[in-house]
């Protein structure tokens, strides 16, 4: 790949694919060269207009749509650094992010100005950059949004920008442009936070170009064909969907954005109109898929493989994707720290835990708590070394963060072990595990057997904690058998499972709790249920 860095990429994409269709996104459809010519208008105007300079920072939350790719290149392209938060993240914790970036500009949806509020507050307060819904449109629905959007829309003390301006922004003129170092920062992305408050990561154009280029030659092991129609089912502001897509760009091929990740018949629907050769989803997504009484009536002549991230893939739902689609599913490791990808099975296995082999010129080891190295087989927490390995995060000694060992190994946090043929299969979060008197229990262990369970839908095991220190195993269960009863599970996990494995408590839900990239969020149980526990005591003792 002959480019530098990502302030290139949309024009090296666009002298190579020209006219070719990049981005399908609702009704609107980008093509390669289109989203260069946006790009490099906003950029211009990012900097002449609102006087943006080269490293000050763009926040950016915005849904799966065609401004989000558009906006993160014109960012690059002008040496700015684009910070992708959720779309949903409330007022506080955008307050806290742009507050810790020092961001000098927002761009999002004008019905999140409300979480904005804060901004009149700040003595020299970012720019504030609104998208509208024809920004994109013709060129007589663009002079119209250009116009009477600002008319109808304003807030009192704010002074607001509307991106509709920027799309035709002095096209023709010339402009020199930065200067970019590949080990400068390309891009900031927040992790979930599922466990703490979320972390700012730092990426440079180094570590991104080179995941993008290790995944290109792992699909290509893995037998994928160059040019593919990829339908992304998840987020974009998350590391595993952004990095796909721009592996796939890069390959030549072309992206289908879901733009409401959670409505499972829309999902559908762009999955019949789109007829993807790759979709990208998570275990949740194919699951809900699974279900939907239309969706099993599609074609899936022209699938090739999915690709599930974000959180554990169930067998049992990899069985009746399988079995629905025809598709094998190929699981990856991965996080925000690591660009995201770190190993990819490119056997398509579709087994509980099996992540594949580490990418090439990745390092993957397992230590103990004492941080030795541990053998093949042997459980310990996950390190990794490589090329797309973070630079650090945002306000990292601020925050009294330690990502790194001091031989310069990134700590992740996870539990896992590595086979004897370099094959790593993900235990659990350190942060999630069970401890009971004498024992530790994997939570992930006891949900892959109960998970096989005929009636079982989804399961989830957490640890409420006691007075002793020590935990007290309950277990979460989602089934559409009003039959099933909790004696019934904990005989079944009795059976199974060593007896101080075996749940205490069982719950029956509807539905479990999940980040938008997938991850079970567990410690919301926790809560809820530590919660609950706290009102029944209250109430026995009132």
């Amino acid at each position: 790949m002959a480019i530098g860095n990502l302030a290139q990429f949309a024009n090296w994409l666009a002298e190579r694919q020209g006219d070719a269709i990049a981005l399908h996104c609702g009704n609107n459809r980008l093509s390669f060269r289109e989203m260069q010519s946006a790009s490099r208008n906003v950029a211009l105007w990012l900097t002449r207009k609102l006087g943006l300079t080269q490293g000050d920072r763009v926040l950016i939350r915005l849904p799966n749509d065609v401004h989000l790719p558009v906006v993160m290149f014109a960012a690059m392209r002008a040496g700015l650094v684009p910070v992708l938060i959720s779309s949903a993240a409330r007022a506080q914790e955008v307050e806290r992010i742009l507050l810790e970036t020092q961001a000098k500009a927002t761009i999002s949806l004008p019905q999140t100005a409300e979480h904005l509020e804060f901004l009149k507050q700040m003595d020299t307060p970012p720019k504030v950059v609104f998208v509208g819904v024809w920004d994109f449109g013709n060129f007589i629905e663009r002079r119209v949004a250009r116009w009477s959007v600002p008319l109808r829309r304003s807030i009192k003390g704010m002074n607001i920008h509307w991106l509709s301006e920027a799309i035709d922004y002095d096209r023709g003129s010339l402009h020199a442009w930065p200067r970019i170092d590949t080990q400068d920062v390309a891009l900031i992305q927040y992790t979930s936070g599922t466990t703490s408050a979320s972390k700012g990561v730092e990426m440079t154009h180094d570590n991104l170009l080179a995941n993008m280029q290790q995944l290109a030659e792992c699909m290509s092991r893995a037998g994928s064909s160059r040019q593919e129609r990829m339908l992304i089912s998840l987020p974009l502001y998350y590391s595993y969907p952004l990095i796909l897509m721009l592996t796939n760009w890069m390959r030549g091929g072309e992206v289908a954005l879901v733009t409401n990740v959670r409505d499972t018949a829309l999902i559908a629907e762009q999955f019949d109109r789109f007829d993807p050769q790759v979709f990208v989803g998570i275990n949740a997504v194919f699951l809900a898929l699974c279900q939907d009484p239309l969706f099993p009536q599609l074609s899936f002549r022209n699938l090739q493989y999915t690709i599930c991230g974000g959180a554990a893939l169930n067998e049992r739902v990899a069985d009746r994707w399988m079995l629905i689609t025809g598709s094998r599913i190929a699981q990856g490791y991965g996080l925000t720290e690591a660009a995201p990808v770190v190993t990819f099975d490119i056997n398509m296995y579709g087994r509980s835990g099996n992540l594949g082999k580490p990418l090439y010129q990745t390092q993957v080891r397992i230590v103990d708590e004492e941080g030795e190295s541990l053998p093949a087989n042997s459980n310990g927490e996950i390190q990794v070394k490589g090329p797309q390995v973070m630079r650090g995060y945002v306000c990292q000694a601020e925050r009294g963060l330690f990502p790194f060992t001091p031989d310069g190994w990134l700590r992740t946090g996870d539990i896992g072990r590595l086979t004897s043929e370099g094959e790593l299969f993900l235990i659990e979060r350190y942060s999630e595990v069970i401890r009971v008197p004498g024992f530790r229990v994997y939570p992930s262990e006891l949900e892959a057997i109960v998970g096989k369970h005929p009636s079982v839908l989804e399961c989830a095991v957490i640890g409420l904690p006691t007075e002793m220190g020590l935990h007290k195993i309950k277990l979460f269960v989602v089934t559409n058998d009003r039959r099933l009863t909790q004696r019934q599970m904990r005989e079944y996990c009795r059976q199974r499972l060593t007896r101080y494995k075996v749940p205490e408590l069982v719950e029956f839900r509807t539905t479990l709790p999940h980040s938008p990239s997938g991850r079970l969020l567990r410690e919301r149980l926790v809560r809820e249920s530590v919660g609950e526990s706290q009102v029944g005591e209250q109430s026995a003792l009132g």
